[in-house]
């Protein structure tokens, strides 16, 4: 699926790849230089100091930051991480469909078509976050899965809090969305277990491994959000238009397409009519997928959902509902096919496997095309063509554009493109998300930090604080190309501040009056709760876990042995 783009050694620059590349580059310099800061960016972003990645998957930015570090150039990068994301995909799919107890010749088959689909190709696509989430969500329904079939011990604690923590340390809303799909299969499997109780006690315990797991990004996300009043990802009005429909196409971002429409309408449509043939494991499969598929949908008055509910806010599109629908309508539909190949002859059954084969390939090949189509970008006289962030160039060169991405300095591309996404940044002076995409968020933190036109020089002090400095005429009110948060600790010109204390501009970049000659303005992050220490907590519960599961192991390797014997 990816070979085009090795083939072509081409990159694909996606309408998210700046913002993502920005804070996978700041895990990277972290990494590469020993200067760690959880909170602030003082290496991407045009070192603003601004928070990313504490609040979107530190965890992952740092293994993606350590695979910049062995890949060494944006085009082994991407193509390794575009490859790991349809691997991940496909084990996590296959490891699912085997729970279920599928055969093998359907899981392959269910796994291959998951690989394909928009959810997880759009990363390789378009840079799409979401495609990481769906990478892994399947491993977040193995212990859900278990909870139907196993009513004697519907929950193990230790795989259900990796389950959770697998999809947590990347993507929150993919995790919101796990939750919220697991929950039936919780409670149906509660009414069903043999020792309710236990049940009870093995579900907290998960939850507490779950968060002492995730407690880095637990607390950091919750401190940064409590304190502050934050910008959301930008809100499309024509909400319709983010919805998934049902086609005769190809499978897109918003488009099911011929197979995937087929496959999830024949699923549903079969479980009505052969109700009570189906276990109770496909009817939920099914039911929990046609409602998410449902909300995914342009069937429901999202518009007007969205003037009464923040949800449309959160989820920002629709269409991310429908990862449900692929995962558990793939699944229910290789239950339908397994039940009816059973009944047919083995003459009819040769027949069966090469077709689904055949789609499969189709399917793969569709990726294959259409990767294809944005490799080929690369070499046009718009290397952005893929994506947009034509609009935020900072030359018309092409050459130039590809040699921000070629050059071997990571860096050299953040001059290239130069997209002012103010995600996250600190909404202040009483400007509502409304007015604030009234007044352009993109353009305002564009003129405000990034086209600054104040000659300042950033570096980091040995707290590895964001350090600016700037000569001045004096007596002059400048705002600075950084951000400050409700947290953040000043020092300007010598003198200690608070955050309340420094007046900002409507998304946090300081205002201050000049002295004449040298001025220096140090930022630093003072969290509510020591960086350090939750780490410190988060890593021993790694090893206890991983002591734990090792003389687990090797006590049931001497059990096993030792019937043998007998």
């Amino acid at each position: 699926m990816i070979s085009p783009q090795l083939y072509k050694h081409s990159l694909i620059l996606g309408n998210d790849m700046m913002f993502h590349f920005n804070r996978f580059y700041e895990a990277y310099m972290q990494i590469k230089t020993g200067d760690f800061n959880y909170f602030q960016s003082i290496f991407g972003f045009d070192q603003s100091g601004r928070i990313v990645n504490a609040l979107y998957g530190p965890d992952f930015a740092y293994l993606q930051g350590l695979l910049m570090f062995l890949t060494k150039n944006w085009f082994r990068y991407q193509l390794l991480s575009s490859f790991l994301c349809f691997f991940i995909a496909g084990i996590a799919m296959f490891s699912l469909t085997r729970k279920a107890k599928l055969s093998y010749k359907s899981s392959i088959f269910i796994s291959l078509l998951y690989m394909s689909s928009s959810m997880v190709s759009y990363y390789a696509l378009s840079q799409n976050m979401t495609s990481w989430g769906a990478a892994f969500i399947p491993f977040i329904y193995i212990p859900a899965i278990r909870a139907i079939q196993d009513p004697q011990k519907p929950i193990k604690s230790i795989e259900l809090a990796l389950a959770v923590t697998s999809v947590g340390f990347l993507h929150n809303l993919t995790l919101f969305l796990g939750i919220l799909s697991s929950a039936p299969f919780y409670v149906i499997g509660f009414f069903r277990a043999n020792h309710k109780g236990k049940m009870i006690k093995d579900f907290f315990i998960a939850v507490l491994l779950t968060i002492l797991l995730n407690i880095n990004t637990l607390i950091g996300f919750a401190e940064v959000y409590l304190t502050n009043e934050l910008v959301y990802p930008k809100f499309f009005e024509d909400v319709l238009s983010y919805t998934i429909y049902f086609d005769i196409g190809d499978n897109t971002y918003s488009s099911l397409g011929l197979i995937f429409s087929c496959i999830m309408l024949f699923q549903i449509f079969y479980l009505f009519i052969n109700w009570k043939s189906t276990s109770m494991l496909e009817r939920l499969l099914t039911l929990v997928g046609a409602f998410f598929l449902l909300l995914s949908t342009n069937f429901l008055p999202w518009e007007d959902i969205s003037q009464y509910t923040n949800l449309v806010r959160i989820i920002q599109f629709p269409r991310r509902f429908s990862l449900i629908a692929y995962v558990f309508l793939l699944i229910s539909f290789a239950f339908t096919l397994e039940t009816n190949v059973k009944g047919l002859s083995n003459i009819n059954k040769k027949i069966v496997y090469p077709i689904l084969c055949m789609i499969s390939f189709f399917m793969i090949a569709n990726v294959n095309s259409k990767v294809l189509q944005s490799a080929e970008a690369w070499e046009t006289d718009n290397p952005t063509a893929a994506g947009n962030n034509s609009a935020w160039t900072t030359t018309d060169d092409p050459d130039k554009i590809r040699k921000g991405f070629t050059s071997g300095r990571y860096e050299d591309a953040f001059k290239v493109i130069q997209k002012p996404t103010p995600d996250y940044l600190p909404l202040l002076n009483g400007t509502t998300q409304e007015e604030l995409e009234e007044q352009g968020g993109y353009n305002l933190y564009g003129d405000q930090v990034i086209n600054n036109e104040l000659n300042v020089a950033k570096t980091t002090d040995n707290k590895n604080s964001l350090v600016l400095t700037w000569e001045s005429n004096g007596n002059e009110k400048e705002v600075l190309p950084a951000v400050v948060y409700e947290r953040s600790q000043i020092n300007f010109n010598g003198s200690n501040y608070a955050s309340s204390q420094i007046s900002k501009t409507t998304l946090g970049a300081p205002i201050v009056e000049t002295k004449n000659g040298k001025n220096k303005f140090v930022i630093s992050y003072e969290p509510l709760v020591n960086t350090t220490l939750l780490l410190v907590i988060k890593f021993f519960t790694i090893g206890v876990l991983a002591i734990f599961t090792f003389v687990k192991g090797v006590r049931k390797f001497h059990n096993v042995r030792n019937q043998n014997r007998e």
